[in-house]
């Protein structure tokens, strides 16, 4: 779903050893999920220093007052050709919606007895891949989806969930 060399880290603050982890690269920043519904978009001239891990030169509680955004709004385009938000800016997710209406991408996952499980980052012909809280991330089969709205509904419990949780850490599925 995205590119570039700060996909998928974990980020780190001066004074925290865990931020939350990219999920986005633009061409000047990175959007970070952290725990809950945590979401920061951060100047790529912020960045100290880039290894298995993104350090940002801030201390935390700099990187929440001055960058953190709804975790649920629209996220600026990517640096990937197949990312399908490429126009120049933040695109609104009913433009989006319009434009590409089968696709799961970024739509919130639920499960039936109503819990949120996180969003989609990328989906394939067979399976959703889901970001969760606390950096979880579950391959989820498409034949478990019951239901797609305004969020995507899993037929199946929120414990359920847990035999799909993969290690981040894993190469995304191919298409």
């Amino acid at each position: 779903m995205a590119s570039g060399k700060y996909f998928n880290k974990g980020v780190k603050a001066l004074d925290s050893p865990h931020v939350g982890h990219v999920v986005r690269e633009t061409d000047d920043k990175i959007v970070v999920f952290g725990g809950g519904d945590d979401r920061y978009d951060i100047p790529k001239s912020k960045i100290k220093f880039v290894s298995g891990n993104v350090l940002i030169d801030l201390p935390v509680y700099e990187i929440v007052k001055k960058y953190k955004v709804e975790r649920n709004e629209p996220l600026p385009a990517g640096k990937e050709v197949k990312d399908p938000w490429t126009r120049t800016g933040n695109v609104d997710l009913a433009t989006y919606e319009r434009e590409y209406p089968k696709s799961l991408f970024n739509k919130g996952v639920r499960t039936q007895d109503e819990e949120h499980v996180g969003h989609v980052m990328k989906e394939t012909d067979d399976k959703i891949v889901v970001w969760g809280h606390y950096d979880w991330r579950f391959d989820v089969p498409k034949s478990k989806i019951i239901a797609v709205g305004r969020n995507v509904i899993l037929g199946m419990d929120y414990k359920d969930v847990f035999k799909y949780k993969v290690d981040r850490n894993e190469p995304l599925p191919e298409d």
